[in-house]
């Protein structure tokens, strides 16, 4: 399952403007991101990350709930 997804392709075709370009200048210039596709990648894993440690603690919680009833 894993070597079909690393195939899969999605185009990103995307203006960013105001704050968030400001990050991605400051990025870029500070060397933190190599190209605009690399921060979205970043952005894309740390997001994905986050999402993961979230759904882990809800778990968490379920059975520490479970546990005490």
């Amino acid at each position: 399952m894993k070597a079909a997804l690393s195939k899969l392709r999605i185009r990103i075709n995307m203006v960013v403007e105001g704050e968030p370009a400001e990050w991605l200048e400051s990025w870029k210039r500070r060397g933190l991101i190599t190209s605009y596709t690399d921060a979205v990648i970043q952005a894309l894993r740390a997001y994905n990350e986050k999402i993961i440690d979230n759904d882990l603690k809800i778990h968490q919680l379920r059975n520490i709930m479970e546990i005490e009833v």
